[in-house]
């Protein structure tokens, strides 16, 4: 009875959340506020009645047309909200029914032992990573719906919303053993501390234009963009009227350019990741430095933050250098920067292992929804398939982590034993 109630909450919350979600992908990517003006009809601008927003229910109660207007409403708002629903339901019957989810060890550079047995999940003593969770995997839907229609990804949501709360929550909330909790070990506390110096360096360089911006007069274009300016230019020749310079032609890039633009960004992750590295080799190789950082980072809010930040730094990274990788080698722009954003806060989440997993698995997505859409010829955002990607692992990295832990643990042997360490790596 009590989970009756609880799944009744659950997606009623959803609900309204998935109807704050559709106002963000409207209005976000249109540069418009979210607070004002209050909900009203796109069509003909009247604000809508208080009983005509019930999730859901509102939709069908005026079966999908403008109480005002009588023009059609997109059913895509009673979906959201719906589905926004029975995410929240879904996750909790995964978590707290069936004993399916976040595990009590993050799995890379940190503590990773043998597989253990996970305990429970408790509301009682697990509502917090269930909150957390949901955060991101909220922001992950607003952003996968912008992203699959206009080809961008906000990063608003990621370095105001999620990211922050992920930093803060693990600070607070992680506990060794606890299921979720990102408490990194020495070195792996080392790398994160050295790479965020040096990623704040990078921003205060950027910042002050000591460092330069990579596609500072815009990206390449897209074919979605190409076709949208086709359309422009057409209209334009109809009315008998020539758009601006600046809005005539698109910005084309040879494959030189493009690695020039890529270098740019290389030096931007120089910083981040020298310190990262001389941070983390100071720790291995000095055992009265090792010693003294252990001590630091025993306290459960220090590692688990430097935990959340290790998650940004790798999620971030990985996605960063393989669009840096990816356009050197092929002449042209890879991934998008708005990936690593989305990568960043799911790293911040859900931690540095299960970020890599979720980065494996989103082209397996990608591709299956391509051979169901049969959408040849066609460029395609990635963000959704990282979004399916993180919402997997959210469920199954325990397994994952499993499977591959004797691995990583071998190598870990192995670094210690060339730097003479076999604790705390």
């Amino acid at each position: 009875m009590q989970h009756a109630i609880y799944i009744v909450f659950f997606f009623a919350l959803g609900s309204c959340i998935g109807s704050f979600l559709n106002v963000v992908v409207w209005r976000l990517p249109r540069g418009e506020s979210l607070v004002t003006p209050p909900s009203h009809c796109p069509k003909c601008g009247n604000r809508l009645k208080w009983y005509d927003n019930i999730p859901v229910f509102g939709w069908i109660k005026l079966r999908g047309k403008c109480r005002f207007c009588g023009l059609p409403i997109s059913p895509r708002y009673p979906i959201v909200e719906a589905v926004t629903g029975a995410l929240l339901v879904f996750y909790y019957v995964m978590f707290f029914l069936l004993n399916v989810g976040p595990c009590a060890y993050p799995g890379v550079l940190t503590d990773l032992g043998n597989p253990v047995r996970e305990p429970p999940l408790a509301w009682g003593r697990d509502w917090d990573i269930y909150a957390l969770y949901m955060l991101l995997l909220c922001t992950l839907l607003a952003g996968s719906l912008i992203d699959a229609e206009h080809f961008i990804l906000p990063i608003e949501m990621f370095w105001y919303v999620a990211i922050p709360a992920a930093l803060v929550w693990h600070a607070i909330i992680d506990v060794p053993g606890a299921r979720g909790s990102l408490n990194a070990a020495p070195v792996g506390a080392a790398l994160a501390a050295g790479g965020g110096i040096g990623l704040l360096i990078s921003v205060a360089l950027w910042w002050r234009g000591l460092l330069p911006t990579s596609f500072a007069d815009g990206g390449p274009p897209l074919e979605i963009e190409r076709e949208q300016h086709q359309r422009e230019l057409e209209q334009a020749k109809k009315e008998g009227r020539e758009l601006p310079p600046e809005e005539a032609e698109l910005p084309e890039y040879t494959r030189a350019q493009l690695r020039a633009e890529m270098r740019k960004e290389m030096l931007f992750l120089l910083p981040p990741l020298a310190l990262a590295t001389i941070f983390g080799f100071l720790v291995l190789w000095s055992p009265a430095l090792r010693q003294w950082w252990g001590g630091v980072v025993s306290t459960h809010w220090v590692s688990g933050f430097l935990g959340s930040v290790l998650g940004m730094l790798v999620g971030g990274f990985v996605v960063w250098l393989t669009r840096i990788l990816g356009t050197y080698v092929f002449g042209r722009e890879a991934m998008g920067s708005g990936d690593v954003h989305l990568m960043a806060a799911v790293g911040a989440v859900v931690g540095a292992g299960a970020s890599v997993a979720a980065f494996f698995l989103a082209p397996f997505f990608g591709l299956l929804i391509y051979l169901i859409a049969s959408r040849k010829g066609r460029e395609l955002p990635f963000g959704p398939y990282l979004s399916m990607g993180t919402a997997l692992v959210m469920l199954l990295y325990c397994p994952i982590a499993n499977y591959i832990g004797p691995g990583l643990n071998a190598l870990r042997f192995f670094v210690g034993g060339w730097f003479g360490v076999h604790a705390g790596v």
